[in-house]
């Protein structure tokens, strides 16, 4: 049954797509994108036709004309992740939104977790995952305890989680995130996890089900960046599987996702207080 705070937060607010930008979010932003000029296309526009690219899961081809030609967008698309614009900004964007929540913008704890995905019919590394039954790629992630994304790093699936700990670590430093712990949970341990554990002095706190526990049981600290995987996948349908040839794009769109969710979180914010 719909009640009053469901209209609110249904109501039309004159974006022609879910994905666009709001004018507080665009403000927000604008400044990382005034130093690209262009006679022919409109920035934001660009920014939005990304958006919803990422939202929707279509092609390039597929893209509504009101965006402008696709090739343009593409264009632009190609450079903001040649130059790494959305992991900038969501880097930026995270530490705001900790400092919105009370939070210090600079994280202490991360969540360390991956995320096996079937890849689609394009070419391109993959693995099988044996334990998950599942052909394609792996997102190693690695969030805050808020569960905003600090690193991610694509692999075939068939890589161990344990193998690619000091990868995400080392992607985590090159965004500027230096953590001192890791909630994991059993899997990552042996001598893998204790050279990345020395080499970034981090150390790794496992975090394991409860024996006795039955149905669902939520870890402390450790859900929430299942809630991350799980609300990226859902709300995002570029990331419901891989499309991607390469690994750096599958990180790309996964970044993307991030840089667009802590936009939103933190156009609330502001929001809320002004």
């Amino acid at each position: 049954m719909w009640t009053d705070k469901d209209r609110e937060k249904y109501k039309y607010d004159g974006r022609r797509y879910p994905s666009d930008l709001t004018d507080t979010e665009w403000e927000i932003i604008k400044p990382l994108f005034m130093g690209y000029w262009t006679f022919t296309a409109d920035m934001r526009e660009v920014v939005n036709a990304c958006f919803y690219l990422e939202h929707t899961g279509c092609p390039w081809r597929s893209l509504p004309s009101d965006f402008g030609p696709h090739q343009t967008v593409r264009t632009w698309y190609d450079r903001f992740r040649a130059e790494g614009i959305w992991s900038q900004a969501g880097a930026a964007l995270t530490r705001r939104v900790r400092e919105a929540h009370g939070h210090a913008a600079e994280p202490t704890t991360g969540i360390l977790d991956s995320q096996s995905v079937v890849s689609g019919p394009q070419k391109g590394d993959r693995g099988f995952d044996g334990h998950k039954k599942i052909k394609g790629i792996k997102r190693h992630g690695l969030t805050c305890s808020l569960g905003f994304v600090l690193a991610v790093v694509v692999t075939p699936a068939s890589v161990h989680d344990t193998k690619a700990a000091e990868l995400v670590l080392a992607r985590a430093v090159e965004n500027g995130f230096t953590i001192k712990r890791a909630k994991v949970d059993g899997i990552y341990t042996g001598p893998t996890i204790e050279t990345a554990s020395s080499v970034y002095k981090v150390a790794f706190q496992v975090t394991s089900r409860p024996t006795e526990a039955q149905g669902f049981n939520p870890l402390p600290l450790r859900w929430r960046i299942e809630a991350t995987f799980g609300t990226t996948t859902n709300r995002y349908r570029r990331l419901t599987r891989n499309l991607e040839q390469h690994a750096q794009g599958a990180e790309d769109a996964f970044e993307l996702a991030h840089f667009r969710r802590t936009l939103r979180v933190y156009a609330r914010d502001v929001h809320s207080i002004t």
